[in-house]
């Protein structure tokens, strides 16, 4: 899986991008489609924004986190947003068997 890191109104050292390839890359434990992920660092006024969207075939699931005094806590957030969202998925795919009673035949 391809990450893409875009700073915007500030920089992204060498602390930040490790920590965004270990969050994001535990990502390919949960599916195996994954092409790419994008992740965008931003400072608005007092607040620091990360948005993370991740792209494979037939997905896309973007999480925004937000916080006032560490990027390092957005991206966690934001993380945490898509992990919640690609969980769903794969338990949709899991269950995709499953007759109406709930039990798979």
């Amino acid at each position: 899986m391809e990450i893409h890191i875009t700073a915007k109104n500030l920089s992204a050292t060498e602390r930040i991008k490790s920590w965004v390839f270990e969050k994001v890359g535990k990502f390919e434990k949960y599916s195996s489609r994954l092409v790419e992920s994008h992740v965008i660092l931003k400072k608005e006024k007092y607040l620091y924004v990360a948005e993370v969207t991740l792209l494979g075939g037939h997905l896309y699931l973007y999480g925004e986190g937000r916080d006032k005094e560490s990027l390092l806590t957005a991206i966690d957030q934001a993380c945490d947003r898509v992990a919640v969202q690609l969980k769903k998925f794969r338990e949709k795919l899991k269950g995709h068997h499953l007759d109406k009673r709930g039990k798979g035949e």
